[in-house]
């Protein structure tokens, strides 16, 4: 029975940052586009719970989770078990954390498929690339990094794009780093480094793919190269024969490069125009590179596409200053730390969402109670699930709340189904919030406190596009 990807998601955050006031802000050159970048209250982290939860109802069981990011929130805790908790997976779900390097998406799909192939991914394995990573300012970085995140669910069953070929090369080559103690990515870039660091490591793997697979670069017909500046693909591809036309577009003009997350987000986009027989090939660079063949299926025809689309509501920062003070972190002071006895206690009703299913008058609530608000029944009160789309039911703007942002927008949100939650909003305009509105609840950070990030729900706005 083949191997292969049974589903795919994508997460592109709504807001942008033109280049040219990135460029007028430091007197440089302005370039043209713009890049998608992360909300004051997001991360790595936010982008994948949000990817792994689009992609679940085509993958509703999976024994695995698997996390990669070159920019996890936390050194020690475990983010693939944060992204399983609020996605309301089982405890059983076993999960683990890949870095190091801008090809951790690809080594943790490469780990997915071998422990499928083992059997111990019997139901399936989720794989999720983020990546928010941080330039320093008024670098060439600046410019071209973007934030995102994509999931591709692997398995044995329904597979819409089976495993022909895969393989790996191990590069020791000082191109980019970040140590722990750094705040901004570091490199060597210049025309060396996409010499001996990118092409030859690329152009050496996908080689060796179509060889193990016995098919020339005709016969590819969408090549998948993460990129480290949105151009040098192509003339890797071009040493491969494989056609411009046949290469994906990166999107590093509208979304930027966004790092671990790109090969996944590529592959994503690949598949939403894919058709029964296409061979893919996808190449992951860094340290080395990874490269694997894969070939669509007639199941392709079941997903919704498409699954990277064009945003319908981009939000543009204002102003480069507006942007640096959010994405710098110095925006509020410290939350009051939570004790682990406080976390484990409202765990399914804070991180998983549960509220508390009436038998007696079928009344939905939330936070988890023991006596009904209805009826006010005590007895065979059960834990249940709550959805997380629903409508505005009222609203306030808070202008003496501690955030980056004025006014902080306080809303009572009614669930589909039942249950009714008090949370911020974000992602919103403030001139566009109205009563009755369509909300999606989104996992987003709070204020720190003294030594962890805090998650919390928060309401977004529902409007069209799939990111």
């Amino acid at each position: 029975m083949a191997i292969g990807i049974t589903a795919y998601s994508a997460y592109i955050p709504r807001r942008r940052l033109g280049r040219a006031k990135i460029a007028a802000a430091w007197g440089s050159r302005a370039v043209p586009g713009s890049k998608a970048v992360v909300n004051f209250d997001e991360d790595a982290l936010t982008m994948a719970q949000a990817a792994v939860w689009r992609l679940l109802p085509a993958a509703p069981e999976i024994d695995r989770i698997y996390f990669a990011s070159t920019t996890a929130p936390f050194w020690q805790r475990s983010s693939a078990s944060l992204v399983a908790a609020h996605c309301d997976l089982p405890a059983e779900v076993a999960t683990a954390d890949f870095g190091g390097t801008l090809r951790c998406g690809t080594s943790a799909l490469g780990a997915a498929l071998d422990a499928v192939a083992a059997g111990s991914g019997g139901r399936g394995v989720v794989v999720v690339a983020s990546d928010a990573r941080a330039p320093r300012p008024e670098s060439p970085e600046e410019m071209i990094f973007g934030d995102a995140a994509a999931a591709v669910a692997v398995g044995r069953e329904r597979v819409v794009a089976e495993v022909v070929a895969v393989a790996s090369r191990s590069d020791d080559f000082l191109d980019e780093w970040r140590r722990d103690s750094d705040a901004h990515v570091h490199s060597f870039a210049s025309k060396f480094s996409l010499a001996r660091g990118y092409h030859a490591n690329v152009v050496a793997v996908a080689g060796r793919v179509m060889e193990a697979a016995g098919i020339g670069a005709g016969e590819i017909s969408r090549a998948v190269l993460a990129s480290p500046d949105g151009a040098a693909h192509l003339a890797a591809a071009s040493a491969l024969g494989i056609p411009a036309e046949r290469v994906e577009d990166t999107r590093a003009g509208d979304i930027g490069v966004t790092g671990s997350a790109m090969p996944l987000l590529l592959l994503a986009q690949a598949l939403d125009r894919a058709a029964s027989g296409d061979l893919i090939l996808v190449v992951a660079y860094g340290e080395g590179a990874d490269g694997l063949l894969l070939r669509v299926t007639s199941e392709i025809a079941r997903l919704p596409r498409p699954c990277v689309s064009a945003e319908a509501s981009v939000l543009e920062y204002p102003t480069y200053e507006i942007y640096r003070k959010l994405r710098s972190g110095d925006h509020a002071g410290e939350a009051a730390e939570v004790s682990n006895v406080l976390w484990e206690r409202e765990e399914t009703q804070n991180v998983r969402l549960h509220g508390t299913f009436c038998p007696g008058c079928g009344t939905l609530q939330f936070p988890i109670t023991r006596v009904c608000v209805k009826c006010r029944n005590a007895e065979g009160l059960l834990e249940k699930p709550l959805a997380r789309t629903g409508r505005l039911f009222t609203y306030t703007k808070d202008y003496l709340y501690d955030a980056p942002v004025q006014p902080t927008i306080m809303a009572i949100v009614d669930l589909d189904g039942g249950g009714r939650l008090l949370c911020q909003m974000t992602d919103a305009d403030e001139q566009e919030v109205e009563i009755g509105m369509e909300v999606e609840l989104v996992l987003r950070r709070m204020r720190p406190g003294p030594s962890m990030h805090h998650y919390y729900w928060k309401g977004r706005p529902v409007r069209g596009g799939s990111q």
